[in-house]
């Protein structure tokens, strides 16, 4: 037992990850970052201890070509993505690798169908894992099963551990009664080492004869399997190589790589790791010109002998985030999170080495400009499913800068693109403050800057914009259609049944927001679930109780604001169950077949002010929501906080048969 975790502060913190089934490895990693912690050591790098690397060898002047490609090296390596993230900071609540990306492709998609790709060229298994976090797996592994050739493999999953939070005033590990999930977090993707090594994992794949490892970040779509990179490194016998990428202005904030003085080691440091006074040297992009890529080699014998001599972890600086236990509410604990980065394993492997990469092999989405670029027509996917950069954009991608305010969330860029993603192939850079909508008839070419000062949304008409700057502020707005957003509070008691939702008519009526948060808890579990509002027709009806009138046309509100282009509603608001299953597996074409149903009844229950009022949700094939669903709707239900209406939308005469049409 190593001498941090005999630490007597550090006991209950052994104790609740001894609980908790959590390998030695991960207890003594996390002691280590604790040691770290009540030691005070500041983790800060001086710029008098370190020099910039000047030069790196080049990906494509010094190796492409060069090197003598095996197909034997394919089968002694692995390639491991990251994907233990929910992309919490762009609005998801899923693994952030099963966002779509290009042409209903997933960031997993595109990965699997490389990993197979490239087995069938060369005739070898490609060995294929993912680092999957407590809250990324279930639901990666669920998406993979259309992949059997990599989810069945045993060893397709990595668990990353996790470590308790550290209550900020006590020191000891935080309590939350209120959900004690909460009181654990993950510990960094530095725990790549740790899990490998605790779970077996790392033993296993050196038996089957697996020395090299790749690894990167499931968003990152530019670092594909490289034969040329991976001969490189196998012949250079290196322990472990960063990929790195030459710093330009907008990456002088970052961290990057350097060169220890003291014994002419290759480092890592991070903008925590500076002081102060030597920011203006850590900014300095002539005196330390390499970032790290986050796309790293790794010589998985060596790491093993490396974790073995040091008692089962890699010592890694140890980088410390204040926040609260419930990253939700402001005003719980306040806590500490102690966590690693992969990348600074470089200063533990004596001979490391590092290698100059182009942009190329460095795309990954951290906001939503990111996605807009790689979803408009800038970039293309090959036979290989990698995505590259378009010919037509001469080898330099286009620069996109959207408002952080207005485009944060990943549902504000599609709100923004439901007509479609700008052509951007002939832009140089495109800059949209304020909230514009796009549509795929809208190109940008040359600088374009795009300006919104009003206070809603403004269409950008599809024209051709070429070095000019547009002023919508004073343009004519949405309308009827503008979506508002409005506060609310969720409710605990919103779990569907078979039935749906059933309630006494006053909690409709009376609870403030009632319906609509079960209603907008449908339609973000529909988008979660992959339903494009946008695509088909949403069918609404009831059996005709009190209430059912009120609720109809406030749905239709909701229905416009969150993107539904068609609403079929029958007569009066009439529709009965058998009837609306009929209706929607008739079909018909895609702009008129209904992706499913709102049905306003509480069954044989009485219906009336001081009885039962109801609301179900049937799907796409007639019937009703199947639990998985219904699961997923009381999830949202539980944590909602705001809905989405078109306040201004006007009333609907349902007694009329006929066509209403609602324009801006």
């Amino acid at each position: 037992m190593s001498e941090a975790v005999k630490d007597p502060r550090f006991a209950p913190f052994y104790e609740k990850m001894k609980a908790e089934g959590l390998s030695d490895a991960a207890i003594f990693s996390f002691a280590h970052s604790y040691q770290e912690l009540v030691s005070g050591a500041s983790g800060m790098i001086e710029e008098t201890s370190i020099v910039g690397v000047t030069e790196l060898p080049d990906l494509e002047k010094d190796i492409r070509g060069k090197y003598t490609v095996n197909p034997a090296l394919l089968g002694q390596t692995v390639v491991l993505k990251l994907n233990g993230g929910l992309g919490t900071s762009m609005g998801l609540d899923k693994a952030k690798s099963l966002l779509e990306v290009k042409n209903g492709d997933t960031f997993l998609d595109l990965t699997a169908k490389q990993v197979i790709t490239m087995r069938n060229e060369f005739n070898t298994q490609v060995n294929f894992m993912l680092m999957n976090s407590f809250n990324t797996s279930k639901d990666t592994l669920s998406f993979l099963s259309k992949y059997p050739a990599l989810v069945e493999d045993p060893k397709i999953e990595l668990m990353q551990n996790k470590v308790p939070k550290i209550d900020k005033k006590t020191m000891l590990p935080a309590e939350w009664s209120a959900n004690p999930h909460l009181e654990w977090c993950p510990p960094g993707h530095g725990d790549l080492y740790t899990a490998l090594y605790g779970s077996g994992k790392l033993d296993a794949l050196l038996a089957d004869g697996i020395k090299y490892m790749f690894v990167s970040n499931s968003d990152n779509l530019g670092a594909t399997l490289d034969t040329d990179l991976l001969a490189y490194f196998a012949s250079a016998n290196m322990p472990f190589m960063m990929e790195c990428c030459t710093r330009t202005e907008a990456d002088k904030k970052g961290g990057h790589l350097a060169l220890r003085v003291a014994d002419q080691q290759l480092i890592l440091r991070e903008s925590a790791q500076c002081a102060k006074a030597d920011e203006p040297m850590f900014q300095d992009i002539s005196r330390h010109k390499f970032f790290n890529t986050n796309n790293l080699w790794v010589r998985l014998d060596l790491l093993k002998q490396l974790m073995d001599s040091k008692g089962g972890f890699v010592p890694l600086p140890t980088i410390l985030n204040g926040k609260t236990v419930d990253p939700q509410q402001d005003t719980s604990t306040p806590v500490l999170q102690l966590e690693t980065a992969m990348g600074a394993a470089i200063e533990c492997f004596a001979g490391a080495g590092a290698v100059n990469v182009p942009r190329s092999r460095f795309a990954p989405v951290k906001k939503c400009s990111d996605l807009l670029l790689l979803r408009s027509d800038a970039y293309e996917v090959n036979a290989a499913s990698v995505l590259v950069l378009s010919a037509k954009c001469g080898g330099v991608a286009p620069i996109v800068d959207l408002d952080d305010k207005k485009y944060k969330m990943v549902q504000h860029l599609e709100a923004a693109t439901k007509g479609g993603y700008p052509s951007l192939v002939g832009c140089k850079k495109v800059s949209i403050k304020g909230e514009v909508w796009l549509s795929s008839g809208v190109v940008f070419r040359g600088e374009v800057k795009v300006v919104n000062g009003s206070s809603e949304p403004k269409i950008l008409p599809a024209a051709v914009y070429e070095n000019t700057t547009v002023d919508l502020t004073d343009a004519v707005g949405l309308g009827p259609l503008r979506p508002f957003t409005l506060t609310t509070t969720p409710y605990n008691d919103q779990k569907p049944g078979t039935s749906g939702l059933r309630k006494k008519t006053k909690v409709f009526e009376k609870q403030p927001l009632y319906l609509h948060n079960f209603v907008q808890a449908t339609f973000n579990a529909l988008v979660a679930t992959g339903t494009d509002l946008s695509d088909g027709a949403l069918l609404l009806g009831g059996d005709g109780r009190y209430y059912n009138d009120v609720a109809i046309q406030s749905i239709i509100k909701m229905a416009a604001a969150n993107g539904v282009r068609r609403i079929v509603v029958g007569q009066n608001g009439l529709l009965s169950t058998p009837a609306v299953s009929a209706i929607i597996r008739e079909k018909g074409p895609n702009w008129q077949k209904c992706f499913g149903a709102f049905i306003l009844t509480a069954s044989h229950n009485p219906g009336g002010p001081e009885e039962d009022f109801g609301i179900k949700y049937n799907c796409e094939n007639g019937g009703p929501a199947p639990e998985k669903l219904t699961d997923a709707i009381y999830e949202v239900t539980r944590t909602i906080t705001a809905v989405k209406q078109c306040t201004d939308f006007p009333e609907i005469d349902l007694t009329q048969l006929g066509s209403s049409l609602v324009y801006c």
